[in-house]
């Protein structure tokens, strides 16, 4: 059952590989520009995304038959936390290591996870989208600043206030508060439909934009073997070791398998894409990050689809 259920995650991680490779090789050979997919990112973030969430939040919240919605957000915070602390142990909290504690640390929320859940949970992917956006609203505002300071190493960057507003978290903060005064009622059903239809862009876009990104770094400062290996270990050991552990012996997957599996994956997860952005914008040693988050992806091929089978298998 093991094998059989990993080799069925696996297919659906190579499926979203294959995806990537190509983008890739497309950027990589110039048929696909940087500034192209730049631009590509722009408009999934500013308007798929945040189209794809309002959706899927007006169509699936309901506050009264999700009473714990609440728990997503510091679940998110938990899970960053968790990295950051095993990741600061190992690392010893030297200065210099701080960007591959945040590596170790912000997974891929929403580019790789999405699409994952698309594949495996065919008949509740609204559910586990929803899911994944309200744990967003935890990880986003923690990335663009307590992140941003991390990853940018020894090159001076400071916390912002507009760091912590982007088109996701405000789209989904207005379709909350929509909900909760009940001004969803008046927003017509042809417009929900309308950014559902925009926002169904996202998961292949969101793949192809992961792919070009990492098909357009530069991978000439290597990093050392013991870096890989702990950052590795916590990424894709401790972290959803921990949160596995805490899911299953709190007995938290009786009662919310769904919500249970998600979380899972997201500890799973490879290194936020986000991340590169970042230290392109507010400098840091590019080549050294780029390196590691390469050899991570590639490593999430294995260990994403180990960890998936492993929790259905014991929760199954």
């Amino acid at each position: 059952m093991f094998i059989q259920t990993c080799i069925t995650v696996f297919s659906a991680i190579f499926q979203l590989f294959l995806i990537c490779l190509a983008a890739g090789i497309l950027v990589r050979i110039k048929v696909v520009s940087t500034h192209q997919v730049q631009a590509l990112s722009s408009v999934t973030v500013n308007v798929f995304l945040p189209c794809l969430v309002m959706a899927k939040t007006l169509i699936q919240f309901h506050p009264g038959s999700f009473s714990n919605w609440w728990i997503l957000p510091p679940a998110g915070i938990l899970i960053t936390g968790i990295g950051l602390f095993f990741s600061s142990f190992l690392f010893k909290m030297r200065r210099k290591k701080r960007p591959l504690m945040t590596l170790a640390s912000m997974q891929n929320a929403i580019y790789i996870v999405l699409p994952i859940g698309q594949v495996l949970f065919v008949d509740e992917f609204d559910q586990f989208a929803l899911y994944c956006f309200l744990l967003i609203l935890g990880t986003i505002p923690l990335m663009w600043s307590l992140g941003k300071v991390m990853i940018s190493g020894e090159k001076e960057s400071r916390i912002q206030f507009k760091d912590f507003i982007t088109p996701p978290f405000l789209a989904m903060l207005a379709a909350i508060f929509l909900i909760f005064t009940n001004l969803s009622s008046f927003v017509p059903g042809s417009v929900i439909a309308a950014m559902d239809l925009l926002g169904q862009a996202t998961v292949p876009v969101a793949v192809f934009i992961l792919g070009a990104t990492i098909g357009s770094l530069s991978f000439k400062n290597f990093p050392s073997i013991k870096d890989i290996i702990i950052v590795t270990v916590v990424k894709y050991g401790l972290v959803p070791v921990t949160v596995s552990a805490i899911l299953y012996y709190g007995n938290f997957y009786v009662s919310m398998p769904l919500l249970c599996s998600m979380l899972v994956i997201q500890a799973a997860a490879p290194p936020a894409t986000n991340l590169i952005l970042i230290v392109k914008h507010y400098g840091g040693d590019t080549e050294s990050i780029s390196s590691m988050m390469v050899i991570q992806y590639l490593i999430c091929l294995v260990a994403m689809p180990l960890w998936i089978a492993a929790w259905q298998m014991v929760t199954g």
